[in-house]
């Protein structure tokens, strides 16, 4: 005995609604893109990616560095961007919830002549949000 058309239409239809309906499965978790940096210099971000729960768009992390650089300091977006920190050859800091999805942190040698310009970079991390 066949089952009539219509309870197969319907039961077709319900699974293409709830197909329709499912929340799709979250993208996996991707690796940081490693930070550029010159010899003797290391910058790292944790955590990095952020992974943010509430589906909100900023988080925090804490910057680590070391350098040959005797006197550093931080920019935000571009090497002469919102100046973020200034410290000595080696730390961590913390940023506040702050961070957004791709922001890039720029690591300066302040003894250079214009600490701000690409030449006194001594290296570059971009922190992802997941």
């Amino acid at each position: 005995m066949s089952k009539p058309k219509s309870t197969v239409c319907a039961a077709a239809a319900a699974l293409m609604f709830l197909a329709a309906c499912a929340k799709p499965a979250p993208e996996p978790i991707l690796p940081a893109p490693p930070a550029i940096t010159k010899p003797g210099t290391t910058l790292t971000a944790n955590p990095d990616p952020i992974v943010v729960d509430d589906g909100g768009s900023i988080g925090e992390t804490a910057i680590t560095w070391s350098t040959t650089a005797a006197h550093t300091e931080m920019h935000v977006g571009t090497p002469n961007g919102v100046l973020f920190f200034k410290s000595g050859p080696t730390g961590t800091v913390r940023t506040g919830p702050w961070v957004t999805n791709g922001m890039t942190f720029y690591l300066q040698d302040s003894d250079k002549p214009d600490p701000t310009s690409a030449a006194a970079t001594l290296g570059s991390i971009a922190v992802a949000l997941q």
